[in-house]
């Protein structure tokens, strides 16, 4: 089985300053898929996106990704590519062609070109666009913010003694 992540997931994933709930469910889904043995598919447009903005800890990041068992990175192959085409065709029509600009709208069906031809069987992903292509072919999307947060993470109830409770009087 596997499964595919976006830019915005890979930037938070990878974002050392990170904290909080968001930090949890990711890291909580992350050891969720290794116990699993889930492949984690990176599409190469998403991991561009990535990579744009990561500076200095670009070769770092691609050594982690890439040197990581659980992940794969993906190309834009010709299966992809043929798998984007059918999507496109069926989908582009004149009343989306103007609400996505060209490159966003390559980019987002690049990516779920590369999950619907590797079979992924959801996408993480933050992106209301990435959404809506993906429900064309029917691969769930999942946001950070919908994913469960490990026991681990949830604040514990603070409890007061009551008056009279043996407490300090």
């Amino acid at each position: 089985m596997a499964v595919v992540f976006d830019a915005s997931v890979l930037i938070d994933l990878f974002n050392k300053n990170l904290i909080g709930d968001r930090r949890a469910r990711l890291d909580h889904l992350v050891e969720s898929l290794k116990k699993q043995r889930t492949k984690v598919l990176i599409p190469t447009p998403a991991l561009a996106e990535f990579l744009v903005k990561a500076g200095k800890a670009r070769e770092r990041y691609l050594n982690e990704l890439s040197n990581t068992s659980a992940f794969n990175i993906e190309p834009f192959d010709q299966k992809a590519a043929v798998e984007c085409a059918l999507l496109l065709e069926e989908a582009w029509d004149r009343r989306q062609q103007g609400k996505v600009t060209n490159t966003k709208f390559k980019f987002d069906w690049q990516i779920v070109a590369i999950a619907a031809s590797r079979n992924a069987k959801a996408i993480y992903s933050d992106d209301a666009d990435i959404a809506n292509a993906a429900a064309r072919v029917r691969i769930p999307v999942r946001p950070t913010d919908d994913l469960p947060l490990p026991s681990s993470a949830r604040q514990q109830a603070i409890s007061f003694d009551e008056p009279g409770s043996g407490g300090d009087s």
